[in-house]
């Protein structure tokens, strides 16, 4: 059963933002317990990753170049793109704030899904986690209140809980564990993580749900632009990164389309306005849904060698 599951996560991460959709009450009960399953997600994903090598990745330019467009290039590019457009007030601050916002902390396990190596994903991911609240703050400083601030405080403590703590606990079990061992039992130990991954679509869903009973027109359009902005995010990163070759390309595209949504809102709050939240909401299925798009795409390209 478990195989079965990894096999096919990248279809039923989908599913199970639509099942939180219809479930609001389940969602929410979910939603409660997600600290926690970060954290483990964040470990067993770290365990399996050298993490000598993955600070040697993570300051290079190659990764940190992909964390300031990641973050601060995506959130230019949709200002003066919505602007153009006519976007004005909350929607454009919630706009802008969603291109600034973190990859989500699963991608690690988001690659793995499509069959990638998770050090990468990891790397980049850090590195674009350290870049948001420079451009959080540029974001609130030109379309903000101008009372508005982050609570750095509460990102300092996120990043020591949900990074600094699983790769400290990574590196000793590492040491402690046999590489045999290790290597003979990791193996079930991802497809676990696989199950860790599919609660986050199943209990992020009920904001969107409460935004659908209250104005299922702005629901629908808010999906729409999600669905949109997923796109945008996804085949921006993959064709900048194409050069590099396929893999590279197909996993700054993930990297990218995941955006850490939670943790954005909870140092922003309450200064992103009044559509950041229910954009945050709408936002989940399409992100979830982009790695079925890229194992159709990897699927394809193996096709066609």
């Amino acid at each position: 059963m478990l195989r079965f599951i990894a096999r096919h996560s990248t279809l039923i991460m989908p599913l199970c933002a639509v099942v939180g959709f219809i479930f609001p009450d389940l969602s929410n009960a979910v939603l409660g317990y997600l600290p926690e399953v970060l954290f483990f997600l964040m470990f067993f994903t770290l365990l399996g990753i050298d993490q000598y090598a993955l600070l040697k990745r993570i300051v290079t330019r190659y990764v940190w170049g992909f964390a300031v467009l990641q973050s601060a290039g995506m959130s230019l590019i949709l200002v003066l793109i919505s602007y153009a457009l006519g976007v004005r007030g909350d929607l454009l601050l919630a706009i802008a704030g969603l291109g600034a916002t973190a990859p989500l902390f699963g991608s690690g396990a988001l690659v793995n899904a499509v069959g990638f190596d998770a050090q990468l994903a990891m790397a980049k991911t850090i590195a674009a986690t350290l870049v948001m609240p420079a451009t959080l703050l540029g974001v609130l400083w030109l379309l903000g209140d101008k009372n508005a601030h982050l609570d750095l405080t509460a990102y300092i403590q996120r990043l020591l809980v949900y990074i600094v703590m699983p790769m400290g606990l990574a590196v000793l079990a590492r040491r402690l564990i046999a590489p045999v061992v290790l290597s003979r039992y990791y193996p079930k130990i991802g497809q676990f993580n696989i199950l860790l991954l599919l609660l986050f679509p199943l209990g992020l869903m009920a904001g969107f749900r409460e935004t659908f009973d209250y104005n299922p027109w702005q629901a629908f359009s808010l999906l729409v632009l999600s669905f949109v902005l997923a796109l945008f995010f996804y085949f921006s990163a993959y064709f900048v990164y194409r050069r590099f070759g396929y893999e590279n390309a197909i996993v700054a595209a993930l990297v990218c389309g995941g955006r850490n949504v939670l943790l954005a809102y909870t140092i922003t709050v309450p200064f992103m306005g009044a559509m950041f939240l229910p954009l945050l909401g709408a936002f989940q299925l399409p992100a979830f849904c982009l790695p079925l798009l890229g194992k159709y795409m990897v699927q394809r390209h193996k096709a066609h060698q």
